[in-house]
């Protein structure tokens, strides 16, 4: 079976209910360029430095791809910006597009 290339799961928990909703993307290869190329723009080094997280929502982001270690961050919700936002906006329009794709079929 072929690996897949790159993938990015999405968490969001929080809000008035304090339910988590996920996200996750797995793109094929044809498309993984340009899927690290958004992953490589987050600043991931600087993310979750100040943890003052309130009650809104709170951010989980974790991509991985062949041949590199996983990257994950918290973020809160206001710190989802730039960068962070497109990666999550892709995902979440992933999902949108064709909710089964991605996915390996049967059990």
């Amino acid at each position: 079976a072929a690996q897949t290339a790159v993938e990015v799961d999405v968490a969001r928990t929080g809000g008035v209910a304090g339910m988590t909703r996920r996200w996750s993307a797995q793109p094929p290869e044809a498309e993984a360029s340009e899927w690290i190329s958004l992953i490589d723009r987050c600043p991931w080094d600087d993310a979750g430095r100040d943890d003052a997280v309130t009650d809104g929502f709170v951010w989980f982001i974790r991509a991985t791809w062949s041949g590199t270690d996983a990257r994950e961050v918290e973020l809160p919700d206001g710190a989802v910006v730039g960068a962070w936002r497109e990666l999550v906006e892709a995902v979440r329009e992933w999902n949108r597009v064709d909710p089964g794709r991605g996915r390996p079929v049967g059990r």
